[in-house]
Formats: C-alpha cells, sequence, structure tokens
C-alpha cells in the first residue's frame, strides 16, 4: 500500500534497493539506467560524480496515459492514470545532468525541452541481416504481448474493423492472450489465433506472412515488432501511429482508416515482395539501426 500513496511511480519505488547505491559507489564506471523505472537513484548527491544515461525507451507518462485510455477494468484503468500523472511530475524533477538517450527522433526533441544533453540512439535488435523471402505468402500475421492492454484494444479493433472483413487467411499470435480476447476473437471463423508460441515458430510465422499489420493507439518510443517484421517479413502495413518518429515511413504501407486498409491489403495479397524492396530495407536499416553502429554512439559518450 505504501508504494501506491508515494508520489514517487510504482514503477519506480518498487525498484529501489538498499544494497544498490553502495554497488554503484564501489567503482568509477558510468552508470546506464535502463528505462526511466530504473531511475530511483538517477538524483541521489553521491552519484554526481558519474557519468549517468537514461536509455529513455519511450515517454513513459504517455505510454501509461494511452494504456489507461484502452483499458476496461477500473481498477487497472485508474492505476494506469494515476501512474501517468506521477511519471510527469516525476520526469521533471529530474536530475537534469543526465544524458538522455531517446529511442526516436520524436522522444529526443520532446526531451531536449526539459534536459540539457539528449542524443537519439535507435533501439537494439537481435538481428544481424534481414531474413525477409521473396514471393508470396497467403495470410496476414497480427503479432504482440496478447497480454498487453493496447495490444488487446489492437487485435479486437483490428478483428472487428478489419479481419473479419477479409477473404483471406487471417493469424493473430502473441503470449498470454486472455480468455476475453480469445472467446471475442473466436466468433471470427476466417482468424486463427495462436497463443503462446515458441520463438522459431513465431519467426517463421512473420517470415512467411504476406503482410505483417501492425497497429497502435499512441506513438511513442519505437515498436519492437516493426524492428522484426522490417527484418524478417514481406509487406508491412502499418497505421501511422506504429511508425510515428520511427524513420521507418518509406519502408512501410501506412494507412489511415479502415477502407483503405481494406483496398491496401487486396492489393498487397498479390503483389510479389521484391528484391528491390529487400535492398532497401537492407539499406535504411544498416544505415540507422545497426547494433554496432549504436554500441559506438554509447561508447563515445563514455570516452
Amino acid at each position: 500500500m505504501k508504494y501506491f500513496l508515494s508520489s514517487i511511480p510504482y514503477i519506480i519505488n518498487t525498484r529501489s534497493d538498499g544494497d544498490l547505491l553502495k554497488k554503484l559507489l564501489d567503482d568509477p564506471y558510468p552508470v546506464l539506467f535502463e528505462g526511466i523505472h530504473t531511475t530511483f537513484l538517477a538524483s541521489h548527491p553521491d552519484l554526481s560524480g558519474k557519468t549517468l544515461i537514461l536509455r529513455a525507451h519511450n515517454i513513459e507518462h504517455e505510454y501509461y496515459k494511452g494504456l489507461y485510455k484502452v483499458e476496461k477494468k477500473i481498477s487497472k484503468k485508474m492505476f494506469f492514470l494515476t501512474e501517468s500523472v506521477k511519471l510527469e511530475r516525476y520526469e521533471k524533477k529530474l536530475n537534469k545532468k543526465l544524458i538522455i538517450a531517446a529511442i526516436s527522433h520524436t522522444d529526443a526533441d520532446y526531451f531536449r525541452h526539459g534536459f540539457t544533453n539528449v542524443i537519439h540512439l535507435p533501439p537494439f535488435h537481435p538481428y544481424e541481416k534481414l531474413h525477409c523471402q521473396p514471393g508470396l505468402g497467403d495470410y496476414i500475421l497480427f503479432h504482440a504481448d496478447l497480454s498487453v492492454p493496447e495490444n488487446i484494444a489492437s487485435a479486437l479493433y483490428l478483428a472487428e474493423k478489419i479481419f473479419r472483413k477479409l477473404p483471406y487467411k487471417v493469424i493473430i499470435a502473441g503470449k498470454n492472450p486472455g480468455s476475453d480476447l480469445i472467446q471475442s476473437v473466436s466468433q471470427f471463423p476466417g482468424i486463427k489465433l495462436i497463443a503462446d508460441p515458441p520463438e522459431n515458430e513465431m519467426n517463421e510465422l512473420i517470415i512467411n506472412a504476406q503482410i505483417n499489420l501492425l497497429h497502435s493507439f499512441h506513438s511513442s518510443g519505437i515498436k519492437l515488432k516493426l524492428i522484426s517484421a522490417l527484418f524478417n517479413g514481406r509487406h508491412c502495413l502499418v497505421n501511422p501511429e506504429m511508425v510515428y518518429g520511427s524513420g521507418l515511413d518509406d519502408l512501410c504501407y501506412i494507412t489511415k482508416d479502415p477502407p483503405q486498409t481494406l483496398t491496401l491489403i487486396d492489393r498487397l495479397m498479390n503483389l510479389p515482395f521484391e528484391f528491390d524492396e529487400m535492398e532497401q530495407r537492407r539499406n535504411i536499416l544498416s544505415e540507422n539501426f545497426s547494433n554496432i553502429k549504436n554500441a559506438r554512439i554509447i561508447l563515445d559518450i563514455i570516452k
């Protein structure tokens, strides 16, 4: 209960540890805070002599506000709203000497209003090369962590507004789908839900799909499922929020409403994925989403 009554956000307060400060002071090395939820000690005066870097995954209070909007249960809805308010206040009190490594261009622009040292550092990912397959697939895939409220809302939205109207095979895949989602999707015979596929099976689903259709209700950060689809899949069809600030617009087909999406699906289901598209992806992804290049950015900060 003390965590909920505190002015410090729950995701930060519950990650404090009495021994951590001592461990951080045992050596002279820089500290990389992986996400704002790890920054309980970021403003501690004893760390003022260290290089402190915050890897900002997104604009966290906006993310929680988005969760509030799509959550159905009142208790969780109020938690997300309260957490969003606390996170926005907390961010304004954060150590201004923090080096902010923002994950997208738009996030970097946002943080520059409150911090003096902000860089753009794209996300790290497990892909060293493209695994896209040329040619045609025979199904549409939506994949996500199906335990996250926003992803559940996207899956239900797509099922109702898009998927049920299609003559094509549709697969929704992801971990931990709840009973409500399973029951809702079961009403549409053209949609197959695959729960908790192993990593290798999920990769095969992404690679073999004709269209990886991705959807988001908020635009903060960069979605790693988008990176996965571009490194591994064929055509990538998204809504504007999915690519906002990512620099990946040219690699995706972007639609703003269901009628436009349905029209474009009809086109893409009969459009082979070609080698020139693969080459365009390779050029852009190797330039901006190279793990080696982005690791050097961190090394340059440390040096």
